[in-house]
């Protein structure tokens, strides 16, 4: 399975994107085996009038593309990267919920945290 952060459902719904086309091709490549958390999906809603994108048709559509497992226990893994790797909140519980799973992000701060970041921008 692979886990995907806000910014891959940011890039799939913002209609001008410049990831869209990746993301998109991401989420034809690795269909039914994505999965969110319900924090990744708090933090579209909490983002969406930003970044003018209609909530309802995001929060549809990330649910048609990713599963959404919980437990409980990733927050006190999420607080350990706080501490330990100076990461947000919200990232460091994106990357707690993906565990050792593979993680779909546009977001560098997770190379220092995990070899497994599929990077949503091109190479350079």
């Amino acid at each position: 399975m692979i886990y995907a952060d806000t910014d891959f459902f940011i890039a799939l719904v913002k209609d001008d994107d410049w990831l869209q086309p990746r993301a998109a091709e991401i989420a034809l490549e690795n269909e039914g085996n994505i999965y969110t958390s319900r924090a990744t999906l708090l933090e579209l809603l909490m983002i969406s009038n930003r970044f003018e994108f209609d909530r309802m048709k995001a929060l549809t559509y990330a649910l048609e593309i990713a599963s959404v497992p919980e437990n409980e226990d990733v927050l006190f893994q999420a607080a350990d990267y706080m501490e330990q790797d100076g990461l947000t909140a919200f990232d460091a519980y994106h990357v707690a919920y993906a565990d050792e799973d593979p993680l779909i992000s546009s977001d560098q701060s997770f190379d220092g945290v995990t070899a497994d970041r599929i990077a949503i921008e091109e190479p350079e």
